[in-house]
């Protein structure tokens, strides 16, 4: 199920279901289809990885192509550190 958080805009494919005041179902919040026309533009968006549990850490690795060995897998801190490093 994809949800959108609707205060930053994010977008998150995700196979749990997401609570939370600011996120709403994909399919519950009218999205905008880009305009063919105009030029894409690059957004970076900031994400906080220390708010993230662990096991949003590795979903939001395996969305982002960052592959985690066991040693990243040892506690949170790790899972941050490769991350990070994955983004450098």
């Amino acid at each position: 199920m994809k949800y959108k958080n609707t205060k930053t805009g994010a977008i998150v494919d995700s196979p749990f279901v997401i609570n939370g005041e600011n996120w709403k179902k994909l399919s519950d919040v009218k999205v905008e289809e880009p305009n063919q026309d105009s030029e894409t533009e690059y957004v970076e968006e900031e994400v906080d990885l220390e708010a993230m549990t662990n096991n949003e850490l590795e979903e939001f690795a395996k969305e982002h192509d960052v592959e985690l060995s066991s040693d990243d897998k040892k506690n949170k801190q790790a899972r941050i550190a490769a991350i990070t490093k994955a983004f450098e």
